[in-house]
């Protein structure tokens, strides 16, 4: 069975960047993960939630729904208790 990892939208005041880019969700899913990744994630970054989808990942609706589905978490900054 697959680990999905999850890639959640940054929560820091200001933070424009995203954990990863679509070309490392190919390799990543190339390995074996299953990636899900946060609507929205990746607009700051110019990753839209589209290039996510063409590269094999699954767009979650909201932050709790990606962090119940995900055994991996890659995040920029600290999780917050919240998001923990």
């Amino acid at each position: 069975m697959a680990l999905t990892i999850g890639i959640p939208r940054e929560t820091l005041a200001g933070e424009k960047r995203v954990a990863t880019v679509p070309e490392v969700v190919e390799k990543l899913i190339k390995l074996g993960f299953k990636v899900a990744v946060e609507s929205g994630a990746g607009d700051a970054a110019n990753c839209s939630d589209d290039s996510y989808r063409a590269a094999g990942a699954e767009i979650i609706q909201g932050a709790p729904a990606l962090w119940a589905t995900s055994d991996i978490v890659f995040k920029i900054g600290v999780p917050t208790t919240a998001e923990v």
